[in-house]
């Protein structure tokens, strides 16, 4: 529908960032450990918390009920309770100071909804609906992880160090971008998986140097 909101997709860096989650049960548990795995400052404020939640290392909890300014110097913000009333007061002291906020099944609070996410490695493929049918995200992401090859990690990072020597080497950035379009194609991914990473390192190189 037209009035249907426009989510905008991006990847945000929250390592050292400070995202405070309201709410301390087990869809709270969910968005915390996403949030340790980006590498965030988690504080998670709630009368009762989740042993798995206290005990995740770097985490730390306020053992009590929300409060006014309890977001003061958050990069993000979650609610994750059971209290409408609470999630609507969180999204509004979100708005208010001008952070972003997601309140967990309720689009209509939220500023950003979280997608489902394919990881390998430094590989993310986030999968959203938009917020219309989040069980079909997780299972299109599912069929996704599926079909990523178990070296796929590894591969991404030998691009990573190709692209490093390329951007040394070939001066030319038109070229240097066909390169690397071209060390993307199924071919090289396919001889990682048969030859190995040594192997086609190698011939990465050699293409680079053809061009040189």
């Amino acid at each position: 529908m037209e009035s249907d909101p426009f989510y905008f997709p991006i990847m945000l860096n929250l390592r050292g960032r400070t995202c405070v989650v309201v709410g301390g049960g087990t869809v709270a548990l969910r968005k915390v450990r996403t949030l340790i795995e980006g590498g965030a400052r988690v504080r998670v404020i709630a009368p009762e918390i989740a042993p798995e939640i206290a005990d995740s290392p770097g985490v730390e909890t306020v053992r009590r009920s929300y409060r006014s300014g309890d977001l003061a110097g958050a990069f993000i913000a979650i609610a994750a309770t059971g209290s409408r009333d609470v999630n609507e007061w969180v999204s509004k002291e979100a708005g208010q100071l001008r952070i972003p906020v997601n309140v967990v099944d309720e689009p209509e609070l939220c500023s950003f909804i979280m997608p489902s996410v394919a990881r390998r490695g430094r590989l993310v493929v986030s999968v959203s609906t938009s917020g219309a049918a989040p069980a079909f995200a997780g299972r299109i992401r599912r069929e996704i992880e599926e079909n990523l090859p178990p070296a796929t990690a590894a591969f991404v990072e030998l691009l990573g160090e190709i692209r490093e020597l390329a951007e040394k080497r070939v001066t030319n950035p038109e070229k240097r971008a066909e390169l690397m379009i071209g060390f993307c194609e199924k071919r090289h991914r396919e001889a990682f998986e048969k030859d190995g990473i040594e192997a086609v390192r190698k011939a990465m190189i050699s293409e680079i140097e053809k061009v040189i």
